[in-house]
């Protein structure tokens, strides 16, 4: 909360009865962390705007006038409270010119308060920041456009997207950089030889696979003679079959 300083006192001409009265102000400095009542104002802003401003922070006023008779009671000869600190309350604010847009956010200050002739015043200040809502709106000669023509392309660039041209390319038997293509008969021949090969690597597999199983089953192996015996009687029979 707010810093109330010891009163300063003087005597003042009450412009009512015209008479010299008692003055006691109290200077008060707002920090920087303390955070003060704000409203919008759509025009100038006058007392009623201040009074408005209080009926929506009734509680912060409350609060602050608390905080000042807490800081200031040794200066009284008696407690008082807040109802009674109201009851007797005016306040009065700084005008501040401003030629601006309206609305406007209202920041208010309490920079004193000043006792005299039994009326409890406050002296209040305000700050002000607009609230309306500026778009910069752009010309279409400003917004930003991509010119693929105008972008700038790297030599390396260039040279990679060269066109390939037909008639420049190699030609001749003898040419070890001609485009070469097997023929179809030559193409289908490879891919049944591939076929061939692979199907003798199943085959060698198969037998490895054969081969261990009857070793598991039986506890020997079939000795080299003994397939080539048995090949050999598979072929002579085959030979016998044809004739």
């Amino acid at each position: 909360m707010p810093i109330f300083k010891a009163p300063q006192y003087t005597k003042i001409i009450n412009p009512i009865t015209k008479n010299q009265e008692a003055s006691y102000t109290f200077p008060i400095e707002f920090q920087l962390s303390d955070e003060p009542i704000s409203c919008i104002a759509d025009s100038e802003i006058t007392l009623q705007d201040l009074h408005k401003c209080f009926i929506e922070n009734t509680e912060w006023l409350n609060s602050f006038i608390n905080e000042f008779i807490n800081n200031t009671s040794k200066f009284f000869t008696k407690p008082y409270t807040v109802e009674q600190i109201r009851k007797i309350s005016k306040h009065t604010l700084k005008n501040n010119e401003y030629d601006g847009d309206f609305p406007l956010s209202v920041t208010v200050i309490p920079k004193s308060i000043q006792i005299v002739g039994g009326v409890f015043i406050i002296n209040w200040v305000y700050t002000t920041e607009s609230v309306v809502i500026k778009i910069p709106v752009f010309e279409e000669s400003e917004i930003n456009t991509i010119n693929l023509d105008k972008l700038p392309v790297s030599n390396k660039v260039v040279e990679d997207l060269e066109e390939l041209n037909i008639d420049e390319m190699p030609s001749g038997d003898d040419s070890t950089d001609a485009l070469k293509l097997d023929s179809p008969a030559k193409f289908f021949e490879k891919q049944r030889l591939k076929e061939t090969r692979l199907k003798a690597k199943l085959a060698v597999y198969k037998a490895q696979r054969q081969m261990a199983q009857y070793y598991d089953k039986y506890g020997d192996d079939i000795s080299d003679s003994e397939s080539d015996l048995e090949t050999s009687d598979d072929e002579s029979d085959k030979e016998e079959v044809q004739l």
